[in-house]
């Protein structure tokens, strides 16, 4: 076997076999990878549909994910000690409460405002990695980020024609994307000492209590949901989730501009769902601006190197939830 593929026997030219193996090493990583922005895209419309608020509904889901990262951290023989909590406890901080502030904001403003706005995560990272990462910064890229910025304003504003926006949902989006940020700097670090499924189970642990936290103070205490939206909030666990997983197995197949640019996909196919299954309206001056944003950071993340660029992470649906 290599990487992961069988190898056939075959009385073909080895020529004509060895160019036939060779596209499908490079198709499946990218079907795979536009299958997980399928899926995340899916979560949103289920985030944005369901009937339990944001704060109640961050808490399920991230409950839901956190059991079975800790029961997978426990079969492997792990267990969580209190050093591995507090490595974890910025980007569980931040996982909880962008969460919080992402799920409102979805089920308060439009879903292409939403996405259009996290799609700039990148630009808004780039201080970072101009500090820590050692990034350059050139006039083209700050002309690419100013004309990300702009054509995400026209976005915004041209939304307000629509019945389904909401300025204190799109500001919802903002704090969330910038909270994103501080997740991705959090885990960069986390992960430096800590595995993929130990970080994970203690950033989860984490983030239940900040958005159990977050419930009973913009509630009248934890809603008890019954068996419908309990299937709801797992369901956001499982299908968001399993497109992480899959993105996951693809960046170890594809450099990290080419899963960066495929994860811009998440915008067409959030804001088009949201038009097919809520009927929200999508206006010219809108699309033209989405336009903008997407040409726009396709180009600018190619130029960025891997370092600077985030994983998609678990629960800001950058790539979605």
């Amino acid at each position: 076997m290599t990487g992961g593929y069988g190898r056939r026997v075959t009385s073909e030219e080895p020529s004509r076999w060895s160019a036939a193996s060779s596209l499908e090493h490079r198709l499946a990583p990218v079907v795979v990878a536009v299958g997980a922005t399928v899926l995340w895209s899916v979560g949103n419309l289920m985030a944005a549909a369901s009937d339990l608020p944001g704060p109640q509904l961050a808490f399920w889901r991230i409950t839901f994910g956190a059991v079975l990262y800790q029961v997978a951290f426990r079969l492997r023989g792990g267990r969580m000690a209190w050093r591995t909590l507090r490595t974890a406890m910025t980007g569980g901080l931040a996982f909880g409460l962008s969460s919080i502030l992402f799920f409102t904001a979805l089920q308060t403003t439009s879903v292409a405002s939403v996405t259009i706005i996290l799609a700039l995560q990148p630009v808004l990272l780039l201080p970072y990695a101009v500090r820590r990462l050692g990034e350059r910064v050139d006039g083209a890229r700050i002309s690419l980020m100013s004309l990300a910025i702009l054509g995400t304003m026209v976005t915004v504003l041209a939304g307000a024609s629509s019945g389904t926006h909401s300025v204190l949902g799109d500001v919802l989006a903002l704090a969330g994307t910038l909270v994103g940020c501080a997740y991705f700097v959090g885990t960069k670090r986390a992960r430096e000492s800590l595995g993929t499924v130990e970080y994970q189970a203690a950033a989860l642990t984490v983030g239940a209590v900040v958005a159990l936290v977050g419930a009973l103070v913009t509630g009248p205490g934890l809603v008890r949901p019954d068996a419908g939206d309990l299937t709801w909030a797992l369901l956001l666990t499982i299908v968001p989730g399993t497109g992480h997983l899959m993105m996951s197995w693809a960046q170890a197949h594809l450099d990290v501009s080419t899963t960066s640019t495929i994860t811009l996909d998440v915008v067409v196919l959030s804001s088009l769902g949201a038009v097919l299954v809520f009927g929200q309206s999508l206006v010219p001056a809108q699309v033209a601006g989405m336009a903008v944003v997407l040409l726009a950071l396709a180009v600018y993340v190619r130029r960025t190197s891997a370092a600077a660029l985030p994983e998609p992470a678990e629960v800001p649906i950058a790539g979605g939830d």
